[in-house]
C-alpha cells in the first residue's frame, strides 16, 4: 500500500462541520491523527463529560448507554491520491478512510459504529502554508474545516500496543488510546438498533464497551485525558 502525501500527515483538529441543510457543529471534539498509512479519528459530543459522574459502565442505565453510543470514532488506514496543484496554486487531493475487520494496516482497525456515517471519499484542499484543510463530500452532504496541531506536520509519531491490548497512537502533544472490548457486534445494523433490542442492560452496556480516549499535553507537562467514549476517564493522567 502506498503512503499518503506528506501534506496530509499530522494531527488535525476539526474547527467545524456544516451539513447540507445548513446545520453547523462547532462544539464537538474531533481530532484526526494521520500517519504514513494508519489513522485514528476520535469524535465526541461536547456534552459527553456530563456522564463522568457515572464512574463506570456498570453504573450506566439504558438512557446513558444510548448517549454513549453517539461517537463516530474509528481507526484503520487512509488511501489518498497525489496532491494536485492548479494554475492558481491551490493544492487538492482525494482521500478515503478504511476501518475493516481485517485492516490492511500495521494496526488492528476499530470502528465504534458498525456502519459508517460518512461512506464518501473526502475532497481535500489546503491553504497556502498547509495548516488549514477544507474537506468536502462529493455529494455536498458536508464541509469540514481542519487545523493542523502545532508541531505535528509530517505525521512523525508512534503506534504501540500496551500490555492490556490497548493501542496507543502518539503524535506531538496528542495521544489517542483505542481498545475494543466488545465480543460481538453486528456489522449489518445500527448500534442504536442493537442497543434497543439487547436482551438485558448488561448486553446493552457491552455494545458500547469500546474505548477511544483523547489525551493532550497540558501546560504542566502532564498528558491528561480531555475526552473519551468512557467519559469518567476525563481528567485522568495517562
Amino acid at each position: 500500500m502506498t503512503v499518503v502525501p506528506t501534506l496530509l500527515r499530522g494531527a488535525w483538529r476539526r474547527r467545524w462541520i456544516r451539513f447540507a441543510d445548513g446545520t453547523v457543529d462547532d462544539t464537538s471534539i474531533v481530532v484526526w491523527l494521520q500517519f504514513e498509512r494508519d489513522m485514528v479519528d476520535v469524535r465526541f459530543a461536547a456534552d459527553r463529560a456530563e456522564l463522568a459522574h457515572r464512574k463506570g459502565l456498570d453504573n450506566c442505565d439504558l438512557a446513558d448507554v444510548l448517549r454513549l453510543a453517539d461517537s463516530d470514532s474509528s481507526s484503520g488506514y487512509t488511501t489518498c491520491t497525489d496532491v494536485v496543484v492548479d494554475d492558481a496554486g491551490i493544492r487538492t487531493a482525494t482521500a478515503e478512510w478504511h476501518s475493516p475487520v481485517n485492516a490492511d494496516s500495521t494496526t488492528r482497525a476499530v470502528s465504534f459504529q458498525p456502519l459508517t456515517s460518512f461512506p464518501e471519499p473526502g475532497l481535500l484542499e489546503w491553504n497556502a502554508d498547509g495548516t488549514v484543510m477544507i474537506e468536502r463530500a462529493p455529494s455536498g452532504e458536508y464541509v469540514e474545516e481542519w487545523h493542523l496541531v502545532a508541531g505535528t506536520a509530517g505525521g512523525d509519531g508512534s503506534i504501540e500496543v500496551l500490555e492490556s491490548g490497548m493501542q496507543r497512537f502518539t503524535m506531538g502533544p496528542v495521544v489517542v488510546d483505542v481498545l475494543d472490548n466488545r465480543s460481538t457486534l453486528d456489522r449489518s445494523t445500527s448500534l442504536l438498533d442493537q442497543i434497543h433490542s439487547a436482551p438485558s442492560i448488561a448486553a446493552a452496556r457491552m455494545l458500547v464497551d469500546c474505548v477511544f480516549t483523547l489525551a493532550e499535553l497540558d501546560d504542566n507537562g502532564n498528558t491528561v485525558i480531555t475526552a473519551s467514549t468512557h467519559p469518567w476517564r476525563i481528567g485522568d493522567r495517562l
